[in-house]
Parts: structure tokens; sequence; C-alpha cells
């Protein structure tokens, strides 16, 4: 009998190990001092979140096994626990006749989420009925590739359809990925994998709705656009969407600019459509009748547009931004007048035109001597400089004093103020204050300085 299930445990251990990668660590074999032996099976490193079995064996010369049990310790700071783990206590165990033989089953399940690579240890114990004991460990990496939401899953619309010259609306979504826990937002891109030798221009190209303007073609053309989606551990999930353009079948407006890209806060932009064309339904360009522009803001904070019905318009940009901004323009082209409504007696074809916009350098004041020690009645200078604002933008300042007898401050709306000494001795306080735009009650300025200037009484010769 002790023969049978002797057998059955060799079985059983050894299918156990291969399971888990093969062989373990035991302890060495039974010496005078220890006369217990233990095994465990090798470090395992997995890539999938199914349920996984350690199988340890323990053996005495002394006699019976009489304890076993599994510590579960995480290796890695801030890891997720595992999902499952059972028989850590080997209530479940499996004994020789003698009971000097042992083997218990560990069975655990990876965690669903991994925002990192997780390291677990297991250390089997075994105790025998002399109260000898012993103890193995192994180990358990989980790929962050175990996890569920490992990666964002991108999803676009199905393939589609146009013909040369049409507005062509893309979408994208994402879903899964980190932001499903944390609920921080996703970051998209669009680009163009594939545009079968046509020039393509996607515009915004950082937001999860785009558009283009199907290029003239002279056979049906595929064309092959990626959504990229990354969420807030840098996880990317993409999708591809086919679009196949059609020929030109009837006279066709395309609308064409250049302008787009990343500007200075406070720039002039060019809004500039004169490239666009017409073509016949033999794809040959129509310069035969003129055509007729409206450009018209999309999205950003508004601003007024400068010959806004011509071909090239022009629009100054705001200077003072928090935050880089995107400021969309929709060209409008079509073979009849436009109005201010954007009707037209023919059709009108339209282009996106995205400029981001850049907040000026956040201003950092410095004053050469921020401590001065005077006499009463001299002529004392405070001067101050802005030295982060490297560009050619303009830096108002403001003077205005906080404590000490008050004077009257010369200058006060420059770098470079001054005032006479009173003849009181005393400390004064004087603060500087620096701004992109004229300081007032309204706008306090977005940076300041303190200057301290203490005042002396000459000293009287005997």
């Amino acid at each position: 009998m002790f023969q049978q299930i002797k057998t059955a445990l060799v079985v059983f251990s050894s299918l156990a190990l291969v399971a888990c990668g093969g062989g373990g660590s035991s302890s060495s074999g039974s010496t005078a001092a220890n006369p217990m032996a233990i095994a465990v099976p090798d470090a395992l490193t997995v890539t999938s979140g199914t349920p996984l079995s350690f199988n340890g064996q323990a053996s005495s010369t002394a006699g019976v096994i009489t304890n076993m049990y599994w510590q579960v310790e995480n290796l890695t700071l801030s890891a997720n626990p595992l999902t499952a783990v059972t028989n850590a206590d080997c209530k479940s165990i499996q004994k020789s006749t003698s009971g000097a033989e042992a083997s218990c089953v560990l069975q655990v399940t990876p965690p669903t989420l991994l925002t990192a690579d997780y390291t677990y240890k297991f250390t089997l114990n075994a105790v025998d009925v002399k109260g000898n004991t012993v103890k193995a460990s192994t180990t358990l990496l989980v790929k962050q590739e175990a996890s569920t939401t490992a990666n964002p899953v991108a999803k676009v619309s199905g393939n589609s359809t146009a013909t040369s010259g049409d507005k062509v609306s893309l979408t994208c979504a994402g879903s899964s990925g980190t932001p499903a826990t944390t609920g921080e937002p996703y970051s998209y891109q669009w680009v163009v994998s594939d545009a079968a030798g046509t020039t393509v221009t996607l515009a915004p190209t950082d937001t999860a709705a785009t558009s283009f303007t199907a290029p003239v073609v002279t056979a049906a053309t595929a064309l092959k656009l990626q959504c990229r989606v990354t969420d807030d551990k840098q996880k990317v999930g993409t999708a591809t969407q086919t679009v196949t353009v059609a020929p030109i079948i009837k006279p066709t407006v395309v609308p064409i600019s250049y302008s787009g890209g990343t500007v200075a806060a406070g720039a002039t932009i060019s809004l500039d459509g004169s490239k666009s064309v017409k073509y016949d339904v033999n794809g040959k360009v129509d310069s035969s009748t003129p055509l007729f522009y409206y450009w018209k803001q999309k999205s950003g904070p508004p601003i007024e547009i400068f010959n806004a019905f011509s071909s090239v318009a022009s629009a100054a940009l705001p200077k003072f931004m928090d935050t880089r901004t995107a400021f969309v323009f929709t060209l409008n082209v079509s073979n009849s007048v436009i109005t201010s409504s954007g009707f037209s007696l023919d059709p009108i074809a339209q282009l996106d035109v995205v400029f981001y916009v850049d907040p000026l350098t956040p201003i950092s004041l410095v004053s050469y001597t921020p401590v001065q020690v005077v006499l009463t009645g001299s002529a004392v200078t405070l001067k101050v400089d802005a030295p982060s604002n490297t560009g050619s933008n303009i830096v108002y300042y403001s003077w205005s004093q906080i404590t000490g007898t008050a004077v009257v401050i010369a200058g006060a709306s420059t770098g470079n103020a001054g005032f006479i000494a009173p003849s009181i001795p005393g400390t004064l306080v004087f603060r500087a204050t620096g701004s992109y735009q004229p300081i007032t009650v309204a706008n306090p300025g977005t940076a300041s300085i303190d200057v301290i200037v203490t005042v002396q009484a000459p000293v009287v010769s005997k």
C-alpha cells in the first residue's frame, strides 16, 4: 500500500514540477544536525494570468511530518496582490504511509491588473514530529503583459469610402488600459500609415476626432489612417481605418492650405488657402472661373480674423496663454460666393487648419541689490530685471512700498526706479511686480520680488 501511495506521489510531483518550470531548490540531504529535506519548484516567469500550481515536498528521517505551510511575500513595492491563493496552510496534503514524506500544492492566480512587472516569493516550511524544521523558497515573476488591462484598446469606425475633394471625418475611442481605474484621460495621435502615393494632411492630429480632404486620384485608392491611444502609464493601443478614395466624377473644388503648426503666443498668423484648386471630371485643373473663400474659427479662444473672405487671411493670437492651446480654423471654398452664415449656391469644400500656441516663458524677477544700506537724504536706485524673458516681448513693471517711512517712488512703472531716502532712519521694503501686460488692479502681475533698504543717519565726527 505504501508503495502505491509513494508511486502516486512521485508521479503527481513530477507533473506539477513540469507545469511550473521543472525541479526546484531543495535543502541539503539529511544530516545529524537536521534530518529533514525539502524541495520547491524553480523560479517561474509568466506572461498570462492563468492559475498556477507550486508543488513542494518534504521528508524527515526522524519521523512523521507534522506541519507544512506556505508563506507568500510581495517583493515588488506597491504591487497588486495575487488574485487568488489556495492551500497556503497545506490543509490539503499528501503523505506517505509512514508520514515521513509529504507533498503540499500551493495554487495561485496572478493579479488581473499590473502597472509593472511584479515579483512574488513563496516559501515552504515543514516541521517533523521531533520539532525539526526546514524551509525553501522560490519566486514568481509576473510580466506586465499578463495584465488584462496592460494596453488600452483603440477603436475606429469601419472602413469607408470618399470621392476626391471630400472632407473625411475620422473618430477614435480608447478603452481599457490604466485609465479604466485611475480616471486619467487618454492621449490620442493620428498618423497616416499609408498614403498610397498621395498627400494626406490630418487636422488636428492629437485629438480623438480628426479630418482630412480626400486627395485627387485617377483610380480607386485605399488610404490607411492609424489612431494611437496612450494611457497614463504610456501603454499604447492602435487601430487602423481604411478610406477608399474614388476618382472625381464631377467638377470638384479641393481646399488646400499649408498654414498651421506650433507658434508663439501673440504671433500674427497667416491663413493661406491660395493653393486651393478646382478639378474637372478628367482630373485636370480648371482655372476658368474664380474660387470664393471664407475663413472661420472652429475652436479655441475667439479671435478676430482679418480678410476672412479672401484666399489669404490673418489673425493675431492672444499673448497671454496659461497652457498650450489649439486654435482650429476652417477654410471654406466654393465656386460661388459664400455668405457669413456659410451659405453658397454651389457646394462648399472645407479644410481644417490647426495652430498650436505655446504660452510665453513664465516671468522670474531678480534684483542685483536686494539689500541696501543708505544714508538719510541720499538718492536710492531700485533696479529689477527679468532674465527669463529671452524673447522680444515687453515686460511691464510696477514698484510699490510695503513698509517704512513713506517716500515718493520715481519711475515706479519701470524696471529702474528710485527715491530720496527719508530723514528718519529705519527699514523700508519695496516690492517690484512684473507682467507681460500692463499691471492694474485687474492684472496684479505674475511675478514679484522684494527689495530691502536700511536708512541710517550719517556718522557725526567729533
